[in-house]
């Protein structure tokens, strides 16, 4: 595991930044959950939200951080979680999915179940931290959605995005 220090800017600033979401990859995630279908429907459910819904913003946070095999949530995540919590807090017109990525190491289903896992311990603490858990969809993607141009086993397709419908 790496020392914190090495991770703590890398998280920081990777939280502040806003990642440019592709049709072309919100459609593949579409397409391989009907359950997100579902969450994201209930997103826009009032008169007239549709025309006016925002964009999808993403904050990306190094899933590389977690302990090989572990989904236990690392400190070095707990700062900009609690960022992410604090603006979250207030009444969501949007839904909010947590999408775990991992890179194409190891069986796939194996890496699947492991970023639920993880997917499933972020919503769990940002519930912890005041979050509306009817809101929240924590999704494992596993290696489904490497980042685009990059070698499917890349480090930078470890990662956390945390996606406003």
């Amino acid at each position: 595991m790496r020392p914190t220090t090495d991770l703590l800017p890398w998280a920081l600033l990777s939280i502040a930044a806003l990642v440019m979401s592709g049709a072309a990859a919100d459609a593949l995630r579409k397409a391989a959950s009907p359950e997100l279908q579902a969450i994201e429907a209930k997103a826009c459910d009032t008169p007239g939200c549709a025309a006016t819904k925002e964009a999808p913003r993403r904050y990306v946070l190094p899933a590389d951080a977690f302990a090989l095999d572990s989904a236990e949530l690392p400190s070095v995540l707990t700062p900009p979680l609690d960022e992410v919590a604090a603006v979250l807090r207030t009444p969501q017109p949007h839904a909010i999915r947590i999408e775990v990525h991992t890179d194409a190491s190891g069986p796939p289903e194996a890496r699947r179940a492991l970023t639920q896992r993880r997917a499933d311990a972020i919503k769990a603490y940002l519930v912890e931290h005041g979050v509306d858990a009817t809101v929240l969809h924590a999704v494992g993607m596993g290696s489904s959605s490497p980042r685009p141009g990059l070698d499917p086993y890349a480090a930078a397709n470890r990662r956390v995005e945390i996606v406003r419908l």
